[in-house]
């Protein structure tokens, strides 16, 4: 099944702080696999997660003045999946500022691995890529390193989209 889909998780700030910010509502209802198209849930590491299931090209990864201001006094973590190239980013903000940003796109074909990445990375990055570069093989090369930024976001924040929890719906405050 193809899907396109974004998040932005971010921690030191309210949930009801990140959803004034980006104008939602919790409603307080269950999510289920197609039931809205944005939905949230708060994390037991202290992080607040909105994903958005309907994106335009990147979704919160590419929208760096709502990363900015989001991440004012906080740490934020976006990330961006798409099963169509497959292609996959992640980043991190923290006081307004982009910490580190990596990105896997098929149609890169210049740079190695379609994998490219700048910034102040964590440690846990080198492991992420060197763990999928060993299980690279010539047929599943592009679906390996398509995990590196969604298990270096999902490593950081303890957020996967598969193991989702108990997200509830959002809606735009209008």
């Amino acid at each position: 099944m193809t899907s396109v889909f974004s998040w932005v998780a971010v921690r030191g700030r309210s949930p009801q702080a990140v959803l004034g910010d980006l104008g939602l509502i919790d409603t307080g209802v269950a999510h289920s696999a197609g039931s809205s198209r944005l939905a949230g849930e708060a994390l037991p590491d202290g992080w607040y997660v909105v994903v958005d299931y309907d994106v335009d090209p990147e979704g919160y990864i590419s929208d760096t003045q709502t990363l900015g201001q989001l991440s004012q006094q906080a740490d934020v973590v976006a990330c961006y999946q798409s099963s169509y190239g497959p292609d996959s980013a992640a980043s991190q903000w923290m006081n307004g500022r982009q910490v580190w940003i990596v990105t896997h796109s098929c149609d890169s074909g210049a740079i190695r691995d379609h994998l490219a990445y700048e910034g102040n990375l964590p440690e846990v990055f080198t492991e992420i890529l060197d763990d999928a570069r060993a299980d690279y093989t010539a047929s599943d090369a592009e679906q390996c390193l398509y995990q590196v930024p969604v298990g270096l976001a999902a490593e950081i924040t303890g957020f996967r989209e598969d193991d989702i929890l108990d997200l509830t719906e959002l809606v735009w405050a209008d």
